[in-house]
C-alpha cells in the first residue's frame, strides 16, 4: 500500500507542476490583446494553440510509451517542457509568442499521455478508481495552480515573470519522478512502434471508447470556450473584474475536490450514471450563467467544474477497461479527442462571441452538453 501512496502522490504532484502550463495564459487574456495590439478572438490562441499542438501529439506520446515505457517518456518531455516555458520570456510578438506556446503543447502533452496508463497498469482494480480520481484532481489543481498563480504573478510581476515560474516548476516536478516514481511492473512492451499504432487504430472499432472519445471532446470543448471567454465576460460590464480578481474566480477548481470520490462511486454504480450526473451538473451550471451577477456566475462557474470533475474519472476509467489491448493508445486517443474540443472551444467560439457576446457562448455549449449526453445514452451502452 506504501507503494502505491508513493506512486500517486508523486505523479498528482508532478501532474500540477507540469500541466498546468496549459492554462497560465487564460487569466492573462486582456493583457496580452493590450500588449501585443491584438483582437480578443486572437488573444484566445494563446490557449487554443498549446491545447491544439498538445492534442496531436498525444498521437505520438501514447505508441511511444506502448514500445519504450511510461516513465521514461514522462521524464524526458517534462524536461523538454521547461524550455520553451522558458524561452516565452523573450517574446516580442505575438507570432513568438505563439510559437513558444505550441512549443508547451507538445511536450506538456507526454505526461497528459502517459501517467493515466501508468496508473491504469501499475493499481489494483480496487484501488484503480480511486487512483484516477487522485491523478483527475491533480489535473484540477494543475488548472487552479495555472489560472490563479499565473494570474496573481502576472498581475503583481508581469506575465515574464509567470513564465520563469512555471519553467521552475517544470524541471522539479521532472526531478521528483526521475527519483522517486518507480519503474513499471506490469508494463508489456510492444514488438515495435508500428504494432502500437495499428493497436491504436483498432480502438476505432470498439463502440463504448468511441462514446467516450465524443464525450471527452464535448465536454472539455464547453469547459475551455465558458472558461476562456468569462475572461472577457467578467473584464467588461457589469463586471469590471481586474487581473488579480479575475485570477480569484478560478478557485471555483476546489470543485475538484469530488473528483476521488466520483471516481470510487463510479467503482460502485457503474460509469455510465455518475457520467450522466456529471454532464446533468454541468449544463446547470451553464444555465446559471445568465443571470449577470457576479456571485451567480461564480456559482455557475462551480457547476461547470463540478460536472466535468464528476464525468472525467468515470469517462477515463470506462476507457481503461474497455481498452483490452494498448492501454497507453486508448488512453492518448481519449485525452487527444478531449483536449481537440479544448483547443476547438478556445478559439471556434468566438465568432460567436464577437456576434451574439455571451448569449452565443450560451447556446453553443448547451449544444455540445447534449451531444456527449446523446453519445453516452446512444454509444455507452
Amino acid at each position: 500500500m506504501k507503494r502505491y501512496t508513493v506512486q500517486i502522490l508523486v505523479l498528482y504532484i508532478s501532474t500540477v507542476f507540469i500541466i498546468s502550463n496549459i492554462y497560465v495564459a487564460q487569466p492573462i487574456l486582456p493583457i496580452l490583446t493590450k500588449d501585443f495590439n491584438i483582437s480578443d478572438q486572437m488573444a484566445s490562441l494563446a490557449v487554443s494553440i498549446t491545447i491544439l499542438f498538445l492534442s496531436f501529439t498525444l498521437l505520438i506520446y501514447g505508441p511511444l510509451s506502448d514500445f519504450f515505457g511510461r516513465k521514461l517518456i514522462m521524464i524526458v518531455s517534462g524536461f523538454l517542457l521547461a524550455i520553451p516555458t522558458f524561452l516565452t520570456i523573450f517574446a516580442k510578438n505575438f507570432t513568438y509568442f505563439l510559437i513558444m506556446r505550441a512549443l508547451q503543447g507538445c511536450f506538456v502533452s507526454g505526461m497528459a499521455a502517459i501517467a493515466m496508463a501508468y496508473i491504469s497498469e501499475e493499481f489494483p482494480w480496487q484501488l484503480l478508481g480511486r487512483a484516477i480520481g487522485i491523478y483527475i484532481l491533480g489535473m484540477i489543481t494543475s488548472g487552479l495552480t495555472g489560472r490563479v498563480l499565473g494570474g496573481l504573478i502576472s498581475g503583481i510581476f508581469g506575465w515574464k515573470s509567470m513564465f520563469l515560474f512555471f519553467s521552475i516548476l517544470n524541471i522539479l516536478g521532472s526531478l521528483l519522478m526521475l527519483i522517486y516514481l518507480p519503474s513499471s511492473k506490469n508494463f508489456i512492451k510492444n514488438l515495435s512502434i508500428k504494432e502500437s499504432f495499428i493497436g491504436m487504430l483498432n480502438h476505432f472499432k470498439n463502440k463504448i471508447l468511441i462514446g467516450a472519445f465524443i464525450i471527452g471532446f464535448c465536454l472539455f470543448f464547453t469547459f475551455t470556450c465558458v472558461f476562456t471567454y468569462v475572461s472577457f465576460y467578467l473584464t467588461d460590464e457589469p463586471f469590471n473584474l481586474n487581473t488579480i480578481q479575475l485570477s480569484m474566480i478560478y478557485f471555483v477548481y476546489i470543485a475538484g475536490l469530488i473528483s476521488p470520490l466520483a471516481g470510487s462511486y463510479s467503482n460502485k454504480i457503474g460509469r455510465k450514471p455518475v457520467i450522466l450526473f456529471g454532464l446533468i451538473t454541468a449544463l446547470s451550471g451553464i444555465i446559471i450563467t445568465l443571470i449577470s451577477i457576479t456571485p451567480f456566475v461564480i456559482l455557475a462557474l462551480f457547476f461547470l467544474c463540478a460536472g466535468l470533475f464528476i464525468t472525467q474519472p468515470a469517462t477515463s476509467a470506462m476507457v481503461g477497461e474497455n481498452a483490452k489491448t494498448a492501454k497507453g493508445s486508448a488512453t492518448s486517443l481519449y485525452l487527444f479527442f478531449y483536449y481537440l474540443g479544448g483547443s476547438f472551444g478556445a478559439f471556434l467560439p468566438g465568432y460567436f462571441w464577437s456576434l451574439y457576446g455571451w448569449s452565443g457562448i450560451f447556446f453553443i455549449s448547451i449544444f455540445m452538453i447534449f451531444i456527449a449526453m446523446f453519445s453516452l445514452l446512444i454509444l455507452c451502452k
